[in-house]
């Protein structure tokens, strides 16, 4: 069961939790070139977009979006068309009278562009301040009441304004509260053709922030529909990945009536992505949404899985990253070394002198009637118990874990979590499939017994779609990291040869909910209208120059609009600024303005200092 909502009229669309969920890109196009946004348009709606965003960054652009519309209605395209506003509402104005809806930013529509600075206001003066703001956002909703035109509030973390900031801090109660002041006046003035977004390249804060404003707006008897979005997600399989995990979370919980996945690829490649991200989400049960179950585990392990192979060899470590150890062990002889990206433990129904190289920080489970010959190998090593198993007192040395499968909701039962309370050797595997909330509810049940046992998540993925598999399994999975509920992760692909998809999969949905660093990170804006230099050329430069240093987070961003604001816990940024030049950043603060892009790359390994 979805979130019940209001129904919001898009031109020939309507918005609403009783509709299919549906898909929007943005253009990446000049507004003022007309052919070449008509051109992109029928792209993204050919490729099944269903609404089609387009900037306006001023009154001339806004102008401009006539012709676009009428272009498109002339060529026999009558999908609903979006305008985006920053920091102009002299645009959002102007747009309105030609577009079925407008995106206005709560960041930048009254209130000045963010400096980073703290504010103090005492209490006239912020209500002043909330005066002027219900003054001139008034003014906006009476044209867009007059000419039928819905309205998104569209609240970014990375362009939260200083009042905001200075009050709320850069956090999600920050980002609701400035979606509230806004949603505040269309109820008064019973304004109710209106969507809301909160967006951030952070998926546990985007995700954390929607569930929020949820729940503020259920206390003030509001229920507009939600546009979902993780903003800056990057390209290729991270972009993918990141976007599964917060996007996915929430349609699991119910929430959101209309998606973005926001890409540094042409547009309507977003469009099958996000396609086939509505597709692997399951039945979303809105009632258990921001149940306010959240664990502690800040480091989960990773378990690579080896099941099914005849043999674990030299190939096999190579693949999941082990290398030679620089020197032999003089009563062990060859070994194995581990870093950042291998696994801390092993699956394997395979015994194997390989399995004696491996370093001592590396596990080894087995099955449980394997255990006594996985000891000639690797006196590490330790069973995977099912539950039948485990409650006839298994005969094991004192202090050995016990990994004990739980494959179904019902099996934790009183008897059970008796016998585990008396146990702590044990850590329990979540073999629930690819089901959201049968996974939280276990949760939900350990903490009703009184259980704090470490747990894996483990999940069996059939088939050989890869882009499909790892939407599925950031969808299902993502959001119990972000809460920080499993203390690790184990995937399997049966179907799939190669030994590392399955645990690079797992490494990028541990990474992509903040929980792990395993690679450089970047970040990265879709672009837009406002985007002055090859932004994808951009994106691929900076990661072929700095992918190497995986302690970093680097954000590529197409403008100045959320670009300092976006890349915040970024260590450095890379921010278009138009005319072929580029800004450098450290973290916010800007050190190299109008940097030549043919520089740009050299002076950014100058700041970082490799």
């Amino acid at each position: 069961m979805r979130r019940k909502t209001t129904a919001v009229k898009i031109g020939k669309v309507v918005l609403s939790s009783e509709q299919p969920v549906l898909i929007q890109s943005m253009l990446n196009t000049p507004t003022m070139d007309t052919e070449a946004c008509v051109e992109q348009a029928i792209r993204i709606i050919r490729a099944g977009g269903q609404l089609v965003r387009i900037t306006a960054p001023g009154v001339r652009e806004a102008e401009n979006l006539k012709h676009i519309h009428e272009e498109l209605w002339a060529r026999g395209y009558d999908t609903p068309l979006s305008a985006d506003i920053h920091f102009t509402p002299e645009a959002a104005l102007v747009a309105a009278r030609y577009v079925e809806k407008v995106r206005i930013n709560p960041g930048n529509f009254v209130d000045k562009r963010a400096i980073f600075k703290k504010l103090d206001y005492t209490a006239e003066e912020y209500a002043a301040e909330l005066a002027a703001l219900r003054k001139k956002f008034t003014e906006f909703l009476d044209v867009c009441r007059k000419h039928g035109t819905a309205v998104r509030i569209g609240t970014n973390h990375g362009s939260l304004s200083d009042r905001i900031m200075s009050r709320y801090g850069d956090t999600p109660a920050g980002m609701v509260e400035a979606t509230m002041e806004y949603l505040r006046v269309c109820k008064s003035v019973g304004f109710e053709d209106v969507v809301i977004s909160l967006k951030s390249s952070d998926c546990r804060i985007m995700v954390d922030a929607v569930r929020l404003l949820v729940r503020e707006m259920r206390r003030e008897g509001m229920a507009y529909p939600l546009h979902l979005g993780v903003t800056e997600a990057g390209e290729g399989e991270d972009g993918r990945i990141r976007s599964a995990v917060g996007i996915g979370t929430l349609l699991n919980e119910g929430i959101g009536d209309t998606i973005r996945v926001s890409l540094t690829e042409a547009p309507e490649a977003e469009i099958p992505v996000a396609a086939a991200l509505l597709e692997v989400c399951g039945e979303p049960k809105f009632e258990r949404s921001g149940d306010g179950l959240k664990g502690n585990c800040l480091h989960p392990v990773l378990v690579a899985d080896l099941s099914g192979r005849e043999v674990v060899d030299e190939s096999v470590t190579q693949a999941l990253g082990f290398t030679p150890a620089a020197e032999d062990d003089p009563a062990l002889g060859a070994r194995l070394q581990a870093n950042t990206r291998t696994p801390e433990w092993i699956y394997t129904e395979s015994l194997s002198p390989e399995l004696t190289k491996l370093p001592d920080t590396v596990g080894i489970i087995v099955p449980w009637e394997l255990l006594d010959m996985a000891h000639v190998y690797n006196r590490k090593a330790v069973p995977l118990c099912q539950v039948e198993e485990y409650m006839q007192q298994p005969e094991l040395p004192e202090g050995m874990p016990v990994y004990l499968e739980i494959r179904d909701t019902e099996t934790l039962n009183a008897a059970l979590a008796e016998k585990l309370r008396q146990d702590s050797r044990v850590i329990l595997v979540l073999a629930l499939g690819t089901d959201y909330h049968a996974y939280r509810e276990v949760f939900r049940e350990m903490d009703t017994w009184g259980l704090n046992h470490q747990t894996l998540v483990r999940l069996e993925l059939p088939g050989t779609d890869h882009p499909r598999l790892q939407l599925q399994a950031a969808a299902q999975l993502g959001g119990l990291f972000l809460d920080r509920l499993p203390g690790g992760l184990w995937i399997s692909t049966p179907d799939i040869p190669d030994a590392d998809f399955a645990l690079d999969l797992g490494r990028n949905i541990l990474q992509s909910a903040g929980v792990r660093r395993y690679k450089a990170e970047f970040i990265s804006c879709p672009g837009c209208g406002r985007t002055l230099f090859d932004l994808q050329g951009a994106v691929a430069k900076v990661k072929a120059a700095f992918g190497h240093l995986d302690h970093l987070k680097i954000a590529v961003m197409g403008c100045v609009v959320n670009g300092p604001g976006e890349m915040g816990d970024a260590d450095y940024g890379y921010v278009g600024a138009g005319n072929g030049k580029v800004n450098l950043y450290k973290g916010r603060q800007i050190m190299r303005f109008a940097v030549p892009e043919e520089e740009a790359i050299d002076a950014l390994r100058e700041l970082i200092g490799v």
